[in-house]
């Protein structure tokens, strides 16, 4: 199965896992870290999960690279792969994300969870700030009434607020703020 056909086979088993919860969102090729990189597909609810597709087309190279960025911008991430990488997904991937392997057998694709993903214990305020853009940022320091003048760049926006709010309250309002974001590719 290519990119293309996991693509389409995830989407599914995430509006699946997610019908119940009526605020999800899901978006393809979130960006992080300043655009440095981005995750394949995003669900936003209670938490800004990543899922990461690695098809038999794609080799691993890349991947030790978006483990740093993904492990400083995403509450939970999730590898999902075919059976080639699986082994070497293993061995690679910090032992908190989730792995989802997919699997053609005839017509048939099967999704099969071989490991939930669990809380990260890497995140860091400043970066999963960088999602955001500036009028979101400028709307959280007025939600908090944290000083910040919309001449400041974005780094020295998400600066104060790192030094005001404290990892849950970020990564809370980065959710909402990407919960209302309208014009996603703006």
């Amino acid at each position: 199965m290519n990119d293309v056909e996991i693509r389409d086979v995830l989407h599914t088993h995430l509006h699946k896992i997610n019908k119940k919860i009526k605020d999800t969102i899901i978006v393809d090729e979130l960006d992080l870290c300043s655009g440095l990189t981005r995750i394949d597909i995003a669900s936003i609810n209670g938490s800004i999960h990543g899922y990461e597709i690695k098809s038999d087309e794609d080799t691993l190279y890349r991947l030790p690279n978006q483990i740093r960025y993904y492990n400083k911008s995403l509450e939970k991430v999730t590898i999902a792969v075919n059976l080639k990488h699986l082994e070497d997904v293993e061995n690679i991937i910090p032992e908190w994300w989730g792995i989802l392997v997919i699997e053609k057998e005839g017509r048939r694709v099967r999704v099969k969870e071989l490991k939930e993903a669990a809380n990260n214990p890497c995140i860091e305020g400043h970066s999963i700030l960088e999602i955001l853009w500036k009028d979101e940022l400028l709307n959280i320091a007025e939600k908090f009434q944290i000083q910040a003048k919309k001449s400041l760049s974005k780094r020295m926006i998400r600066s104060i607020i790192t030094q005001h709010l404290n990892i849950n309250q970020i990564t809370s309002e980065v959710r909402q703020a990407l919960k209302s974001r309208k014009n996603w590719r703006s």
